[in-house]
């Protein structure tokens, strides 16, 4: 531990304080039983982009067979 004889203004320290006392508060400002509570969870659409600067081979990107997801290329596979 470093201690250094710099003094901390009161004006300082009270406004840390304060900061600290209202943070409870502004939780209990939230109503429990608003809309979004009341709805039903829904899958979020969300969408990924993958950056390859060189590029890649498209060919090993495809994966081969039937099903859904096929037999995955070495690109692809975990």
């Amino acid at each position: 531990m470093i201690i250094t004889k710099k003094a901390l203004p009161r004006r300082t320290f009270l406004r840390g304080l304060q900061a600290t006392l209202a943070l409870p508060l502004l939780d209990a400002m939230i109503p429990a039983a608003t809309a979004l509570a009341k709805t039903a969870a829904k899958p979020v659409p969300r969408l990924g982009y993958v950056f390859i600067p060189m590029g890649c081979h498209h060919e090993k990107w495809i994966p081969e067979g039937q099903g859904v997801l096929g037999q995955l290329s070495p690109s692809l596979s975990p």
